[in-house]
């Protein structure tokens, strides 16, 4: 072995072995893209399922397509599509190293926002719900969280989303929440 495979070895080997155990915040990429696309191909089973209600609304004759054709072909192109991508992930040799930055913060998301969608679907006041989820957050990424000036910020942010919100859906498309 020359030098520079000696080198190339080494980085090769340091890129895939943790050097400390507080490596928290970096994820393997071909793990992540597992988890993300094993949680897709479970909303397209879900998507799937779902469509079946979708016989009792309309009386289509066995020749016609129905109400739920549509859904249930999306359905399927999303679960080959994401079986396609799972076996190419499972085929690539390397794998890079994702540094998640701020963990924390990744994993507080991805848990209020199921509690946000819950109590909005089963509790409702989605404008009371949207404004404090998104101040939530806001607030959650801030790095300068006590100045009374970023607060206010956050405040006028937070109340500006929801009124474009309900002036694109509430009044130009007359969608309710």
């Amino acid at each position: 072995m020359d030098t520079e495979e000696v080198v190339s070895y080494n980085f090769r080997i340091s890129k895939s072995i943790p050097q400390t155990k507080n490596e928290v915040s970096i994820l393997n990429s071909k793990v992540l893209s597992l988890v993300l696309l094993l949680g897709t191909g479970l909303v397209g089973v879900i998507y799937y399922l779902s469509t079946n209600s979708l016989k009792s609304l309309t009386s289509a004759s066995p020749g016609e397509m129905g109400a739920g054709y549509f859904p249930r072909l999306l359905a399927v192109i999303l679960i080959a599509l994401t079986i396609l991508s799972i076996i190419q992930t499972l085929l690539e040799k390397e794998s890079e190293k994702i540094d998640l930055g701020n963990w924390k913060m990744v994993v507080a998301t991805i848990i209020l926002t199921p509690i946000y969608i819950f109590l909005w679907v089963y509790v409702g006041y989605f404008y009371i719900l949207t404004f404090i989820f998104l101040f939530g957050l806001i607030y959650l990424y801030q790095e300068d969280r006590k100045s009374k000036k970023m607060l206010i910020i956050n405040v006028i942010t937070t109340s500006s989303v929801l009124v474009a919100i309900y002036v694109f859906f509430g009044v130009l498309l007359e969608i309710t929440f």
